[in-house]
C-alpha cells in the first residue's frame, strides 16, 4: 500500500509534461484514442521489462543449479513457485484494475519486480530463491490485467488485434535478451566487481539478477513520468464515474457463465503447458544435445533456444493481428479462426522440434511453432474481449491466468523435472526431446477445443463491439 501512496503522490509531475499523455484531452475515432500509439509503447516498454524479469531464470538455471547445489526437481519447482502466488492473485487483481486506476497499478507492479530481481541475486539456497519467486510472481500478479484493460480502451475492434499483436511482441524481444544477455553473464563464472579500493566477487547468474533488476528501475522512472491513465471505452457515465460498480463477486460470475470465455481459458491452459515447455525447458534440451558435438555454452544455446522460435512468434503476432482484424470484419468468427490456424500449425512441427537434433531442421521447425503461437496469441484477449462485458474485462484475463496456474502451472515444471531425472533417466540421452515431442497432444486439444467454440457457443456468446467508443 505505501508504494501505491508513493507513486499516486507523484501525480503531479505529469501536468509538467507535454499535453501528450493528458489522458482527458486525448480525441477519439472509430479507431480509438488520439495518442493509443504513444500508450502502447509505454505498456509493450513495461511488459517487455517484466517478462524479462520472470523469464532470466530459464537462461540461467544451469550455474544457479551449480551454485546453490540444487536438484533438477528443485530447479522445476522454482518456475511454478513464481507461476502459482501469480495466478492465484489474478482474480483479485484482475478486479483491481477494473476498478482503479490502471496507471497505478502498473507503476507499482514494476517497482516491486524490479526490486525482488534484484534481491533474488543474493539468495544462499533453493528456500531463498523460492520466497524470492513467491513474491516476485505477486509483485506482477497486478502488471497483465491492467495493461489489457488500457490497451482496450486505447484502441476499438477494428485494430485492437494488431495493437495486442504488437504488445506482445515486446515479451519476445525480452526472451531474446535474456537468453542472449542473461546467458552472457552467466556465462562468466565470477565478475571480479571494484568497490573502492577493494574488489567483490559476483557470480554470474546472480550478476544477471542484478543487472536486470536494476534496468526495470530505469524503466520506471521512465514510465512514472510519461503513462497516463486512459478513459474507460464502452461503459456508461455511471461506469465512467464508479469504473466498476458490480463487486468482485458479481464480475466473476458473469465472466465465468460465458461458455466460449470458458472454453478460452482451457485452450489458454493447455498454451501454458506448450510455452512453459519451450521456455524453461528447451534451452536445458540444446545444451545437452549441442554441448558435446558443437561445444556450445549457455549463451548459444539459449540463443538458438529463443531466436527461430521467437521470430516465428513476432510473424505471427503481426500477420494474426491484421489477419484476424481483416477477417472480423467480415465475420464474427474471425479471430479464433486465426487462433485454430495457429494451433494446427503447432501441433506437427512440435514433433520435429523433439526429435531432430539437425540444426537447420530445427530452425525451420522452431520458426513454424513460433508463427503457430503468434498466431493464437494475438487474439487471445481479443476473442476474450467480445464474448465478456466490457466492464469486466480485466477480471476475464485475470481468470485466464488464474486458470492456467491452478490447471497446469502449479504442478507442470516439477513433474516434468522429475520424470526427467527419474523415469526416463535410464531411456536416452534425449529425455527432454521425448517430452517436448508429448507437447502435440495438448497443442491438437486447443484446436479441437478452438473448433468446438468457433462452430457451437460463439454464435450465442458473440457481443458486437465494432462500434465508435463510448467515453463520457
Amino acid at each position: 500500500m505505501q508504494v501505491f501512496w508513493w507513486v499516486d503522490r507523484h501525480e503531479r509531475f505529469e501536468v509538467i509534461m507535454n499535453g501528450i499523455h493528458n489522458a482527458p484531452g486525448a480525441s477519439h475515432s472509430l479507431y480509438g484514442r488520439s495518442d493509443r500509439w504513444f500508450l502502447l509503447t509505454l505498456v509493450a516498454l513495461n511488459y517487455f521489462t517484466i517478462y524479462l524479469h520472470r523469464n532470466l531464470l530459464n537462461y540461467v538455471q544451469i550455474p544457479l543449479q551449480e551454485g546453490l547445489d540444487l536438484t533438477e526437481t528443485q530447479i522445476g519447482w522454482l518456475r511454478p513457485a513464481w507461476l502459482i502466488p501469480y495466478c492465484l492473485a489474478q482474480l483479485g487483481v484482475g478486479y483491481l484494475s477494473d476498478r482503479f486506476r490502471r496507471r497505478t497499478v502498473v507503476l507499482s507492479s514494476l517497482l516491486a519486480s524490479s526490486c525482488c530481481l534484484a534481491a533474488m541475486g543474493l539468495s544462499r539456497g533453493f528456500g531463498d530463491m523460492v520466497l524470492g519467486r513467491v513474491v516476485l510472481g505477486l509483485g506482477q500478479s497486478c502488471a497483465v490485467p491492467a495493461m489489457a484493460s488500457i490497451i482496450a480502451d486505447c484502441f476499438t475492434a477494428r485494430n485492437r488485434s494488431r495493437a495486442f499483436g504488437i504488445y506482445l511482441f515486446s515479451y519476445n524481444c525480452a526472451l531474446v535478451v535474456a537468453g542472449k544477455y542473461g546467458g552472457r553473464l552467466a556465462d562468466t563464472a565470477v565478475w571480479h566487481v571494484p568497490v573502492g579500493r577493494s574488489v567483490i566477487d559476483v557470480d554470474g547468474w546472480r550478476m544477471a539478477h542484478f543487472v536486470f533488476g536494476f534496468a526495470g528501475l530505469v524503466v520506471w522512472l521512465f514510465l512514472l513520468f510519461l503513462l497516463s491513465e486512459p478513459d474507460r471505452t464502452g461503459h456508461s457515465a455511471e461506469a465512467q464515474a464508479e469504473p466498476n460498480a458490480m463487486g468482485v463477486w458479481r464480475s466473476a460470475i458473469c465472466v465465468l457463465a460465458v461458455p466460449s470465455f470458458r472454453l478460452f481459458a482451457l485452450t489458454f491452459a493447455l498454451a501454458g503447458m506448450v510455452v512453459s515447455m519451450i521456455q524453461f525447458w528447451l534451452p536445458r534440451h540444446f545444451y545437452r544435445v549441442f554441448h558435446t558435438t558443437y561445444d556450445w555454452n549457455l549463451e548459444d544455446a539459449g540463443v538458438f533456444a529463443t531466436f527461430w522460435i521467437q521470430s516465428g512468434t513476432i510473424i505471427g503476432l503481426f500477420v494474426g493481428g491484421w489477419l484476424a482484424d481483416w477477417c472480423s470484419a467480415r465475420t464474427y468468427r474471425g479471430r479464433v479462426f486465426v487462433q485454430l490456424v495457429g494451433w494446427l500449425v503447432v501441433t506437427p512441427a512440435i514433433l520435429v522440434v523433439g526429435t531432430s537434433q539437425t540444426v537447420f531442421l530445427l530452425a525451420g521447425s522452431m520458426l513454424a511453432v513460433g508463427v503457430g503461437v503468434g498466431l493464437y496469441q494475438s487474439n487471445t484477449w481479443t476473442a476474450t474481449f467480445e464474448v465478456v462485458d466490457p466492464a469486466t474485462r480485466a477480471t476475464a484475463v485475470g481468470f485466464l491466468n488464474l486458470g492456467s496456474g491452478v490447471l497446469v502451472h502449479s504442478w507442470f515444471d516439477p513433474v516434468i523435472g522429475w520424470i526427467n531425472e527419474t523415469v526416463l533417466v535410464n531411456r536416452s540421452s534425449n529425455s527432454l526431446g521425448f517430452l517436448l515431442t508429448s507437447m502435440a497432444v495438448p497443442a491438437a486439444i486447443a484446436a479441437a477445443l478452438l473448433a468446438w467454440a468457433m462452430l457451437v457457443t460463439l454464435p450465442r456468446d458473440f457481443r458486437d463491439s465494432n462500434q465508435p467508443p463510448v467515453v463520457e
